[in-house]
């Protein structure tokens, strides 16, 4: 993003802050002014039903002291109201106790001076008022409600922005941005004293004449000099130029670089980032509440526990991704790669809708395979986008640009797709999914071009190169040590574990939302910090190494207190800050190992047998976690699969460390046939 189109952006969510923060701050002072007066109706509701209850008894004939069931009957009601403390019913003349839940106090005199906020109603029959029924509010639950709400709206607040900058891009375009790009870069050449020349501008909007009015007068200074060095040629040419000055001349069209062309910088990547950002906050909306969702619908199957049962439609969705994603690469050029992201969209939206309306397991199972489908075609399609457009010297940059769109999403759609499906439900969250994945195909419409019928070459995994990675111990390392464990333990902690563990423990989808959020925060925040610096000190090994040790100490969380949300928070932070310090590095390493095995290793096939292989790790996630989960419960199959993380990272440090080279080392490799 250029800086004129950053300041804009930056002015444009200023004003969209200042006013939601405005909104924000009125509705909350609202909410919590109503929240005491709706409390207490509600209380008084309540005791007014109980009251009834009494006082039926008593038109029967039957004494206070003579009362059955009572105690339940309170027990009862205060477990379904968490807003109250307590509920008592004290006899009126001497303020005696007859019956109670919670900390009630013993006597009912202490009532009028307790701080307890309360509630009471007097209690009678045909024979006039005898009892009173004390309610008493939480107070607690007043703050942890209005503490909810702030950071709901904090959360709601902070996704607004980041959502905002992707619309901003979006609505400006590919062309404008192009436009804003020219015009920043002109300014800065002239700033710079520079009389270079750009490519043209086709944009036809605000920027876009300005960038062809600065191209028009710097060209004609350029026409203005070129006339002068034609006359100074032909000066040169009769011996009427002093040397001094065709020196002085040249060293003026040096210093402000005259007839110098600069290369137009990459902007495919923004037509597809809108598409990649709105359809995978799709997917993520649904990361807080589908095993929960799943397990609701579950089914009895012969020979599987109910927790490998849930796992079945995540490992099923994960496993079609890996396995699609190889032979995926030719067909969408082939077909066009905006006919295929349109097509991944449209499947989308109906594995969404799918989700929505299945009324059992069967149908979720082809819901999912229909989603994964589309996020596959999607992924691979966007990809091609960039791949297709670019030169190996933009590419990084654009790619760079893609990936930070669907870290964007897994950062914004947890903590929203919470707060749907507590507040509407999961099927309306569902459908707010849906309606994500719609918009993504009409973007795509609207900004991809189609293409097509372009053949390419291999559409496979080119399995050749894993007699390369069997042959090398240190790759072995990295691939199976490192890249399978790092994916495993993101499927089946983050994406299976948790949520589940947290919905059986009776949290909210907000809260679950809120929790899951924290990951992609780490990841955000943290890549680019710690891919600089492992590229910058080359140190990769030992950020692979410290990431995965990092992930494997996530198992000491088995040892506290696992039905703590706060726990459990910490440490999906630890573990967002682990991977953020080894993905970009184990990425850096399969480059720098494919160049040092030698002559014969194809760099691009041994990527695509690392991402397959981290797919993989993917795809078993769930499956081993759900496993895991019904053999030994939720705080061991949280240190086993944490403890292979660990146990891997350390495999690969010793296999590297202390070589030569701050990369580790591989020895040369024969790929010739045997």
């Amino acid at each position: 993003m250029s800086r004129l189109h950053f300041r804009l952006a930056a002015v444009l969510l200023a004003v969209l802050l200042a006013g939601l923060i405005a909104i924000t701050w009125r509705g909350a002072d609202l909410a919590e002014g109503a929240l005491l007066p709706e409390t207490v109706h509600k209380a008084e509701t309540l005791g007014h039903s109980l009251g009834e209850l009494t006082e039926r008894a008593l038109d029967y004939g039957i004494p206070l002291t003579r009362l059955v069931g009572v105690d339940d009957l309170y027990r009862r009601t205060l477990e379904g109201n968490p807003e109250l403390a307590f509920i008592a019913l004290y006899r009126r003349d001497d303020g005696v106790l007859l019956f109670a839940a919670g900390p009630a106090p013993a006597d009912g005199g202490a009532v009028a001076t307790s701080d307890t906020e309360t509630v009471v109603l007097p209690i009678g029959g045909e024979r006039g008022w005898v009892a009173r029924l004390v309610i008493g509010l939480d107070a607690d639950y007043a703050r942890r409600l209005v503490f909810g709400l702030w950071i709901d709206l904090a959360i709601v607040l902070a996704v607004t922005a980041l959502v905002a900058l992707e619309l901003i891009s979006l609505t400006f375009g590919a062309g404008a941005h192009h436009a804003f790009e020219a015009v920043e870069a002109r300014l800065a050449a002239l700033r710079r004293g520079e009389l270079r020349l750009f490519p043209p501008v086709a944009d036809t909007g605000r920027f876009g004449r300005l960038a062809q009015r600065l191209d028009a007068a710097v060209g004609a200074l350029g026409e203005r000099f070129a006339r002068l060095g034609d006359r100074a040629t032909r000066a040169r040419a009769t011996g009427r130029l002093p040397p001094a000055a065709g020196r002085e001349l040249a060293a003026l069209e040096a210093r402000f670089a005259v007839d110098a062309t600069k290369a137009p910088a990459p902007v495919s990547a923004l037509s597809v980032r809108a598409v990649v950002f709105v359809f995978m906050l799709a997917e993520e909306l649904t990361r807080p509440f589908l095993p929960a969702f799943i397990r609701d619908h579950a089914m009895a199957l012969p020979g599987l526990s109910a927790e490998v049962v849930i796992s079945l439609p995540l490992v099923l969705f994960l496993a079609i991704v890996a396995l699609a994603q190889p032979f995926l690469g030719g067909m969408t050029k082939a077909v066009g790669r905006g006919r295929a992201l349109g097509a991944g969209c449209a499947l989308g939206i109906a594995g969404h809708l799918g989700m929505s309306l299945a009324p059992d397991f069967v149908a979720i199972v082809v819901a999912r395979a229909i989603t994964a489908a589309g996020f596959a075609l999607v992924f691979v399609s966007a990809q091609g986008v960039i791949i297709d457009t670019t030169s190996t010297q933009t590419r990084g940059r654009a790619l760079a640009v893609f990936i930070g769109a669907i870290l964007v999403a897994g950062l914004c759609g947890p903590p929203i797709g919470g707060i749907l499906a507590d507040q509407f439900g999961t099927r309306t969250a569902f459908l707010a999914a849906a309606a994500l994945a719609a918009l993504s195909l009409g973007i795509t419409l609207r900004t991809v071009p189609r293409g097509g019928g372009q053949r390419s070459g291999a559409s496979g995994v080119d399995w050749t190169v894993f007699r390369v990675v069997a042959r090398s111990p240190v790759l072995i390392a990295l691939f199976f040590g490192c890249a399978l464990p790092a994916k495993l333990i993101l499927t089946a902690v983050c994406f299976f574990l948790v949520p589940l563990h947290l919905a059986g423990l009776e949290y909210d989808q907000a809260v679950i939302g809120r929790v899951m959020m924290l990951y992609a925060l780490a990841m955000v925040v943290l890549v680019p910090v710690f891919a600089n610096l492992s590229d910058r000190f080359d140190r990769r090994v030992e950020f692979v190494a410290a990431g995965g040790m990092l992930a494997g100490l996530t198992a000491i969380y088995a040892l506290a207190d696992t039905g703590s949300a706060w726990v459990m928070a910490a440490m999906l932070l630890q573990l967002g800050i682990a991977q953020a310090l080894s993905i970009a590095a184990q990425s850096a390493l399969v480059g720098v190992y494919a160049h040092r095995l030698g002559a014969g290793v194809d760099e691009t096939a041994l990527y695509g047998m690392f991402r397959l292989i981290e797919r993989s790790g993917s795809a078993l996630g769930p499956a081993l976690a759900g496993a895991l989960l019904g053999w030994y419960g939720f705080d061991l199959a949280l240190a086993v699969i944490a403890g292979l993380a660990g146990l891997g990272a350390l495999g690969f440090a010793g296999l590297t460390l202390g070589r030569r080279g701050g990369s580790g080392a591989v020895a040369p490799v024969s790929t010739g046939a045997e």
